[in-house]
């Protein structure tokens, strides 16, 4: 007879084990799946930059700025990160996120509580006293080990996992991204400052050419060798190089505190200039449209918002399902603390509660459509979000063929102006050429320069967002949650 009872028993609790175990192991809701993206053969319609050198290394490091050989900027570049505000915001969101994950996986255990309540009651004449003695004032204390438990069923919890740890790793790209960016930047910015700086030094040296020459017209028209249109005319020449060397000089000042800031350091702090010479042309990166999808991090973190959607479908989803939940309780309660367990006083409690929406006014439905349109949304954002990089890489690579032609074409005029001021200047040594002319030669070869350098400048900025259009290498970097 004992049999005939256990058995039955035993396969019920197991069926119902088997049962629990089966629903907790799906999970209603579409199963991430990466979007598809076209990727081109060729980032350009034509070949580019064929003139500059292409590096022969697979990828790109993630100190990427040390291509530009000065280790005075490689410092620059690793105190900014180490102390920028906004890595360091960064990294505490990216914190915050991995510990909002461990919360949420929380839910997969039971609930426990423990509760100890003692009281002091008078229950009055006017009712009989719940004790046996029949005292109405008295003291009571009561324990109580509270368990709740709700089996994810329907794997909604496994879901908003899912959409937390798919949040975790946003944060995470997003932190590589400002890495990139802040580093870009900086870069970028400390070239300019040279190229500024140069590109003053050189006009402040043509202006001071431009006075010499304005004081000998003025002598020749006191002695009737130059007229007052000539005079007026090279006055006009040395008022609009006063006027391009006002700007240079404040947009030097201004960049020069860009990268303070960038530096996380107050404009008084900055550091010195660099000689543009300093820097040597990098060689460029690899291009391989293959990879471009997984190099950059905003289509990374693009694509984690796909992921926080569709997991986000899948919590709508199990809303709509029943929700089960166990529960139980074992305590007692004593006038006394000490008998608060003893015979007769313990207390204990099992119960399951199994909670189905029946109607709800189509709000949970309402609420699983609008994730699934969010879905879609996310899904059409990271195909323009790979589209925008492409064309980030695209606007790079011309600029930067671009940019080399336009170098090659100043360093051939600022060559011809060395060697026509050369034979001014030999001229007016041997008496056949006048003051004057020699220092507006001089004049041509000192702006010539300064275009020089600003194609210069141009250049190695176009390859700084080159760099930074094809992710920068970061994705290698160390953002592991402390």
């Amino acid at each position: 007879m004992r049999k005939t009872m256990t058995y039955p028993k035993l396969r019920a609790i197991t069926l119902a084990s088997s049962l629990t175990a089966l629903l907790a192991g799906c999970a209603v809701g579409p199963d991430y799946v990466r979007p598809e993206v076209h990727k081109p053969q060729t980032l350009t319609r034509a070949s580019v930059a064929t003139s500059l050198p292409v590096s022969t290394a697979g990828g790109i490091g993630n100190q990427w700025w040390q291509a530009f050989g000065n280790a005075e900027l490689d410092s620059m570049v690793q105190e900014a990160l180490s102390k920028s505000p906004s890595i360091e915001a960064a990294q505490a969101t990216l914190r915050a996120a991995h510990q909002n994950v461990v919360a949420q996986r929380g839910y997969f255990l039971p609930s426990i509580q423990l509760g100890y309540s003692p009281t002091r009651q008078n229950t009055g004449q006017s009712v009989s006293p719940p004790l046996n003695n029949g005292e109405s004032l008295y003291t009571y204390h009561t324990a109580q080990l509270s368990v709740s438990y709700a089996p994810d069923l329907f794997g909604g919890n496994r879901r908003q996992v899912e959409g937390l740890q798919a949040a975790e790793e946003n944060r995470r790209l997003q932190l590589q991204a400002a890495r990139l960016s802040l580093a870009a930047n900086l870069v970028a910015a400390v070239i300019q400052t040279s190229m500024l700086q140069e590109q003053t030094d050189l006009l402040q040296q043509a202006t001071e050419a431009a006075q010499q020459q304005l004081q000998h017209m003025r002598k020749q028209q006191a002695n009737g060798y130059a007229s007052g249109m000539d005079v007026a005319t090279q006055q006009t020449l040395l008022l609009q190089l006063q006027q391009q060397l006002v700007p240079l000089q404040k947009s030097l000042e201004q960049t020069r505190n860009l990268v303070a800031t960038l530096m996380a350091r107050t404009p008084d702090q900055a550091t010195a200039l660099l000689p543009l010479s300093s820097f040597r042309l990098p060689l460029l990166p690899q291009v391989v449209p293959s990879q471009l999808v997984d190099q950059r991090p905003d289509i990374r973190a693009a694509e984690t918002q796909v992921q926080q959607a569709s997991a986000a479908v899948g919590v709508a989803t199990a809303a709509r399902l029943p929700q089960l939940n166990i529960s139980a309780a074992y305590g007692g309660g004593a006038t006394t603390f000490a008998r608060m367990f003893s015979a007769g006083n313990v207390t204990w409690a099992l119960g399951a509660n199994l909670l189905a929406p029946l109607f709800n006014g189509g709000t949970l439905r309402a609420h699983q459509k609008a994730a699934e349109a969010e879905l879609q949304a996310s899904a059409a954002s990271y195909q323009g979000t790979v589209l925008s990089a492409f064309q980030d890489v695209a606007n790079a690579l011309y600029a930067v063929d671009a940019d080399s032609r336009a170098l090659q074409m100043s360093q051939d005029s600022e060559s011809a102006s060395q060697t026509t001021w050369k034979l001014s200047d030999s001229q007016l040594r041997a008496g056949y050429a006048s003051m004057p002319t020699a220092l507006a030669a001089k004049q041509s070869w000192l702006q010539a320069q300064a275009a020089r350098v600003a194609a210069q400048g141009s250049l190695y900025g176009d390859v700084v967002a080159l760099y930074q259009s094809l992710g920068g290498g970061v994705l290698g970097s160390d953002t592991s949650v402390d």
